[in-house]
């Protein structure tokens, strides 16, 4: 019986270790393809008729020292944000750009434009969604720092769901 009694608590023990390891494991590669929340500014034009309530980017691990993100070129990134309309859209137009200034944007001409595909639609007012996408860092960019812009707009009304956050594009 002495004998049973160790086989068993040695067998629960080497089953408590093993599910150990496995646990962390698991929680080292979640972690490591988790994306990174980053600091972003709401467009002044949105900030009524939209709430971003987070922006997430993968990789950039950068985001833990609140620095611009750096982004690789021929290396996917991927760009999520969680956003909450304050207005009914059937259907939602996205654009990204290097925010030169308040006013002038120059456009990513590769970004597909139908929001749609990468959110749910039709968006609601007062109801919070998601918008992810896969980003095409092509090898033309040039190596720099941008502040980029993002947009979800109604086509019909206008209204928009704005914001900028700061990348670096690198080697």
């Amino acid at each position: 019986m002495a004998h049973f009694v160790h086989s068993v608590s040695g067998f629960r023990s080497t089953m408590f270790r093993s599910s150990s390891l496995l646990l962390l494991a698991a929680v080292l590669v979640l972690g490591s393809v988790a994306a990174d929340v980053v600091n972003f500014v709401p467009c002044a034009d949105s900030v009524d008729t939209c709430t971003i309530n987070e922006v997430r980017v993968t990789p950039c691990p950068e985001a833990q020292r609140n620095v611009a993100c750096n982004i690789r070129r021929r290396r996917p990134s991927q760009m999520s944000f969680d956003f909450t309309p304050n207005f009914d859209a059937d259907s939602l137009e996205a654009s990204l750009g290097w925010a030169k200034s308040e006013t002038e944007e120059l456009p990513l001409l590769t970004l597909d434009r139908d929001g749609c595909k990468y959110a749910s639609c039709p968006a609601r007012s007062g109801v919070k969604a998601t918008y992810t996408i896969d980003v095409p860092i092509e090898a033309k960019f040039p190596l720099s720092p941008y502040t980029i812009r993002w947009a979800l707009k109604d086509p019909a009304s206008g209204k928009r769901c704005c914001f900028t956050i700061d990348i670096k594009v690198v080697r």
